[in-house]
């Protein structure tokens, strides 16, 4: 077939082809006037190149998260060496070299050429980093679509044409968006009904202000991990490529943990306290995250702030003195229970005849009668309704009590021999150095130095440490127990009454007056937190707000995540746990276990429970008990050495005195419960460290988790400890696949974040579960990164995952991870992932639909066919 002379090249494939992507100007100013006459040697190499085309990935649109760009630019290339053969096999097809040869090597060869080598150096290995290369591809692919069509004009027949239409897959997740989740506010659990109105009519005037439609049925929340100081400055890096594209108004809620709740208690003092500067909002033309030529002044004042423990002389001084007031405090009670305890053990040894040694020798015979008398009676006796009888218990007391006074005793001649406090006197007696209240104070003095320096090298052993601890325990309170009691067997009668007495008497002034939280260090942090965190629009620190207070209008609706410690509780539901979410908001405040009470009565009882003292306790790391990571073992020292960060709050309604005696033993032996007028409040992470608990509650629709958690080996701890409890107390089952965040032979993520369904469960009225999703961010490096993170990277290897225990970041390291955030938040918008929706003004629907199409798998048919008869239903 030969081709019509008197039609050029410029009228005949100008009009089949798209503006400027293949065929410029250039090429039809050189061509165009050429006459249109194909041969058969073009019509055969036309086919051939045609059937490449259609066949590979150079022209089929590649998914950000199907396919392996190294295998699609490896395809690439190879369209040289075909077309390089087709050209020998043809020869003489003149018009097919012309018009292939310059789209490879104008459109294709520059691509090739540059990818190469990036792709070489394991570039491409990051998804974000193959954003750059997607975006080009299409841009290529368009190129080599209207070759394609040249193609067939050169062949003289219309043959396949790869349609550039939305990808077919994209249905199935269209699908799952109708089956959107109705919002719950306050979970709507049996008597929380009047609790959720409230937060209801917060959550919809920030709607209103924000023009956002009130009538919209399901919600959306932000959940800020725990991680200190770290976790906050990644977060407010993320906040801020979110705000940049007007998103943050169309959240309703901002759930925080331990250091996500520094950067959250920020935004909830400066928008919804008492301070109203129209300046400020969630808008993206707003502050604090607006940029003019510079960062806002506010957020620099948070920079400032990075290192908020640091203090002054004064400040050092004080909080040494503090700390050694609560040692003092708590070592002094424990010194008086001991004393106590030894004056009872040498008040009944001085009225039992004879010496123990002979008492415990004539015991044997008498119990092993008794054992073998009570055989036949065990069986019946021993247990009563699969409980143990009092029967059972006196028998105990009868064997153990005189074995454990007989040892008891040995013990305390052992520590007399090793005080090595004694004069040799006759040959027939040996006079022993009589033990002093002065001697008891320096061993309980050596003995805490000695522990502190101990405990810092056994720390380095982690499978020592339970041991150490226990052993080292155990050790000092029989040493001090044998020092009291060997003081009142070397004491006068009366010296000895008169000291038990004095101990007793000191135990119940403290039990009358002695308040724990006054000791603790929860007001220190609690006042720093605030300085730096808590300010004003004009930068100055402010008053912590009363979370009661809190004006909806303009900022999101608070959720405060602590830890209810409750290691002692026989609910079935805590049984393994030892906790329980205990979340604080501007209307109630409470946990599963205990329920919920409004938040002004809380406030009300526990004066100092305003927004500072909330963020802090969430942050309270390290106390006696500790959630999940409680141990009985460290307890015991965590409080007499006053590390404790946590307090007690007093229940509403129940008492108007502080914590006492009574809850210090509690956190010294870790036997808190739910129970009783004071609760053992300390940090969200030792329940639930990714603050998304409280919204898998409320049936969020649509949820951002910012997971800045210590995870240098990429274990996913909060979100896999979140996924457990989500399906164990609510039904919600988390479709996790994390393998793009999971790091690679070089150390390296291959993506910052992942999105997930969230499967709520139906109800018996309902067919099928509804479906939300939780994108989730995750601190990481994926080895694209810019320069200043690098070179960062180079001079902290432990970056992006230094230890929670620092918390004195200097400007350098905040601006590294405030840098890394914005970064992951910014790679959030690619075109390779959203495609073409408007980068200023992005809906958080259609955002969130964008993200599915690209990184989600579509559910099985067969799943998604009965989503869509439940879809139906509801529609109907």
């Amino acid at each position: 077939m030969v081709g019509n002379s008197t039609e050029t090249w410029e009228k005949k494939i100008r009009p089949a082809l798209s503006p400027s992507a293949a065929f410029g100007e250039t090429f039809f100013k050189e061509h165009g006037d050429r006459p249109w006459a194909p041969n058969e040697a073009d019509h055969r190499a036309a086919v051939s190149l045609h059937i490449e085309l259609v066949s590979r990935v150079a022209t089929q649109p590649l998914d950000y998260s199907q396919g392996v760009e190294e295998a699609a630019l490896n395809s690439i290339f190879e369209l040289f060496g075909k077309t390089r053969s087709f050209c020998l096999n043809n020869l003489g097809c003149s018009t097919f070299e012309i018009v292939a040869w310059h789209v490879l090597n104008s459109k294709v060869r520059p691509f090739t050429a540059r990818w190469h080598a990036i792709s070489q150096s394991g570039g491409l290995r990051a998804l974000d980093t193959s954003d750059e290369f997607r975006a080009e591809l299409e841009v290529m692919q368009q190129a080599l679509l209207d070759l394609d069509k040249a193609l067939q004009l050169i062949a003289g027949y219309d043959g396949y044409s790869t349609p550039r239409a939305s990808n077919p897959l994209h249905a199935g997740i269209d699908e799952e968006l109708q089956l959107s989740p109705v919002w719950r506010p306050m979970g709507l659990r049996n008597g929380t009904e009047e609790l959720a109105a409230r937060e209801r009519d917060l959550v919809l005037a920030r709607r209103h202000q924000y023009q956002i439609d009130p009538e919209r049925r399901w919600a959306a929340g932000i959940a800020l991990s725990g991680g200190g100081i770290r976790s906050a400055t990644f977060a407010i890096g993320v906040l801020a490529a979110l705000a940049r594209r007007n998103l943050l108004p169309q959240f309703d809620y901002i759930s925080s943990v331990s250091g996500g709740g520094f950067a959250a208690g920020f935004l909830t003092q400066l928008l919804g306290g008492p301070d109203n500067d129209p300046r400020f909002g969630l808008d993206a033309n707003k502050q604090p995250f607006q940029r003019d030529e510079g960062e806002s002044l506010i957020l620099r004042k948070v920079r400032h702030g990075a290192s908020y423990l640091s203090g002054s002389f004064l400040e050092r001084l004080a909080l040494g003195t503090i700390q050694a007031h609560g040692i003092f405090i708590n070592l002094l009670v424990i010194t008086l229970l001991i004393s106590i305890f030894a004056f009872g053990e040498f008040a009944i040894s001085s009225f039992i005849p004879g010496n123990v040694t002979s008492i415990f020798l004539a015991f044997l015979p008498l119990a092993a009668v008794s054992g073998i008398l009570i055989i036949p009676l065990a069986s019946k006796t021993f247990y009563c309704d699969n409980k143990p009888s009092f029967l059972m218990s006196f028998f105990g007391l009868l064997f153990l009590l005189p074995p454990a006074v007989f040892f008891l005793h040995l013990f305390h001649a052992g520590v007399r021999y090793l005080t090595g406090l004694f004069v040799v006197g006759t040959q027939t007696s040996v006079t022993y150095a009589p033990v002093t209240l002065g001697a008891i104070v320096t061993w309980l003095a050596l003995t805490i130095s000695g522990f502190v320096a101990a405990g810092a090298i056994i720390s380095q052993f982690n499978r020592l440490r339970p041991a150490f601890l226990t052993v080292f325990a155990v050790v000092f309170l029989l040493m001090t127990e044998s020092l009291f009691y060997t003081f009142f067997v070397d004491s006068s009668p009366s010296s000895g009454i008169i000291s038990a007495g004095l101990a007793a008497v000191i135990l119940f002034f403290l039990w009358l007056f002695l308040d724990i939280n006054v000791a603790s260090l929860h007001h220190y942090y609690r006042a720093k937190l605030s300085d730096a965190f808590l300010l004003r629009p004009s930068g100055e620190p402010a008053d912590p707000m009363n979370l009661s207070t809190f004006d909806g209008r303009r900022a999101l609706f608070p959720i405060i995540n602590c830890a209810l410690n409750v290691p002692n509780s026989k609910d079935p539901v805590m049984r393994g746990r030892l906790s329980d979410v205990f979340a604080i908001t501007p209307v109630a405040a409470g946990a599963g276990v205990l329920g919920y009470l409004e938040t002004p009565s809380w406030e009300k009882s526990n004066t100092n429970l305003d927004l500072g003292s909330t963020i802090a306790l969430s942050g309270a790391a390290v106390s006696p008990q500790m959630g999940l990571r409680t141990k009985r073992y460290a307890s015991f020292w965590l409080t007499a050495l006053n590390l404790r960060l946590g307090i007690w709050l007093s229940r509403p309604g129940k008492t108007s005195r502080g914590p006492g005696l009574w809850q210090l033993v509690k956190e010294m032996t870790a036997t808190a419960d739910e129970h009783g007028a004071f609760l053992s409040i300390s940090d969200g992470g030792h329940i639930e460290n990714l603050g998304v608990y409280e919204l898998l509650k409320r049936r969020c629709r649509f949820i951002v988790a910012v997971d800045g958690e210590n995870d240098p080996t990429m274990t996913f701890h909060a979100l896999t400890n979140l996924q457990r409890l989500a399906y164990i107390d609510f039904g919600i089952v988390l479709d996790l696949n994390l393998d793009d965040l999971r790091l690679g032979e070089a150390g390296y993520s291959r993506s910052h974040f992942q999105l997930c369904r969230i499967f709520y469960p139906q109800a018996p009225d309902q067919v099928s579960r509804e479906i939300g999703y939780l994108l989730y961010i995750k601190l990481s490096l994926t080895g694209n990164e810019g320069e200043y993170l690098r070179r960062y990277k180079l001079d902290e290897p432990t970056f992006p995952h230094h230890s929670t225990a620092d918390q004195f970041f200097s400007e350098i390291q905040f601006e590294a991870y405030r840098s890394l955030g914005e970064h992951v938040g910014e790679k959030l918008f690619l075109p390779a992932i959203i495609g073409p929706l408007d980068q200023k003004d992005v809906p958080l629907e259609e955002w969130f639909r964008c993200l599915g199409h690209s990184l989600l798998r579509p559910m099985p048919s067969s799943q998604r066919a009965h989503q869509t008869v439940q879809s139906s239903s509801n529609a109907e």
